[in-house]
């Protein structure tokens, strides 16, 4: 597999993202099938961990860390929410108010606590980068270096909910963050603009992409008329969403071997796959192979949810492919052909 750095950590290009107890539950996935998955991901070599934040998870990926001696080639990326306010409260999105020190430091000893590691290897703080200008954020970036002189904390990240805000590449100038969470996909590539000022830092910033498959929407399963489990979160996905969903696999389907199933679900997406002429050379089995590679290619590191273990190989022989042609990239993104450092 291709290999990224985090700060002083060597990190497989893929990796399990939002490991998360509860929405598996709710996709019919049981916790001791998340747990095998998890083991079969160490076996294998990946190496970057993405959790929820919530105690459950977290408790579970540090059993599992611990259990297969890993703790030495395997970060474990926790994550804090925001703290919400209390009721009654004005809900006001200032930094005082959301991420207060001492909340963070409750956070971090929290996860301590529920991973029973030694120290966080990266720990993930919701910034937005409107608090860059408070008068709190000296207080909280000196919380955190704290946190790192008592040896609670490897390295720390940052998640940014809104990557194409236009001040977000002030976060990355912050010599004190390692990496950067963002949601990016083929379908969804707002972050772009942030790589390259990710790059160019030194050290570099990684660039974690999370949601590399859409929520699952690139595997090509889920188009109209797809049956999801009752409590599936992605129930709630209109009929007029999920013909969106099955023309855009469409549009990609003629660069794969392998048509997804979501193309037959729509004639509009039908016809769309059978008019787009199909390269010289195809590079990728199917859909999910083509956006994983494109991830990697692009951002750096890839973040799909690996909750089973019928995820996992697909994923390994993504990371583990060479970078997708320069004729691919551009028939994708419609102009010259950029890659992820």
């Amino acid at each position: 597999m291709r290999i990224r750095r985090i700060g002083s950590h060597a990190v497989t290009a893929i990796g399990s993202g939002d490991v998360c107890l509860a929405t598996s539950a709710a996709r019919g996935v049981a916790a001791r099938d998340v747990e095998h998955a998890l083991h079969d991901a160490i076996a294998f070599g990946i190496t970057l961990f993405d959790v929820a934040a919530d105690a459950d998870s977290e408790r579970l990926v540090g059993e599992v860390v611990r259990a297969l001696r890993a703790r030495d080639r395997v970060v474990v990326a926790t994550r804090m929410p925001v703290l919400a306010p209390r009721p009654g409260a004005p809900n006001r999105d200032v930094l005082p108010d959301r991420l207060p020190p001492p909340y963070v430091q409750h956070r971090v000893e929290a996860s301590l606590r529920a991973t029973r590691l030694e120290a966080l290897p990266l720990a993930q703080l919701p910034l937005r980068p409107a608090w860059l200008a408070s008068p709190a954020w000296p207080e909280l970036v000196g919380t955190c270096a704290r946190l790192v002189d008592e040896g609670k904390v490897i390295a720390w990240g940052a998640e940014l909910d809104e990557p194409g805000d236009d001040a977000a590449p002030a976060l990355i100038a912050e010599p004190w963050l390692a990496a950067l969470a963002v949601t990016y996909a083929v379908c969804d590539r707002r972050a772009e603009p942030l790589f390259a000022a990710a790059a160019k830092r030194e050290p570099a910033v990684a660039i974690l992409a999370r949601r590399p498959l859409a929520g699952g929407a690139l595997t090509g399963r889920i188009g109209p008329g797809v049956a999801l489990p009752p409590r599936d979160d992605r129930n709630e996905l209109e009929p007029a969403m999920l013909e969106r969903i099955a023309i855009g696999v469409a549009r990609l389907a003629a660069l794969v071997k392998h048509a997804a199933p979501a193309v037959r679900m729509s004639d509009a997406a039908r016809q769309i796959a059978e008019a787009a002429p199909r390269p010289e050379h195809v590079e990728c089995n199917d859909v999910a192979e083509l956006a994983l590679r494109f991830a990697i290619d692009r951002a750096g590191i890839a973040l799909p949810r690996l909750h089973r273990r019928d995820h996992l190989l697909p994923a390994i022989a993504a990371a583990s492919a060479p970078p997708l042609s320069d004729a691919v990239i551009t028939r994708i993104v419609g102009g010259p052909a950029e890659r992820a450092k």
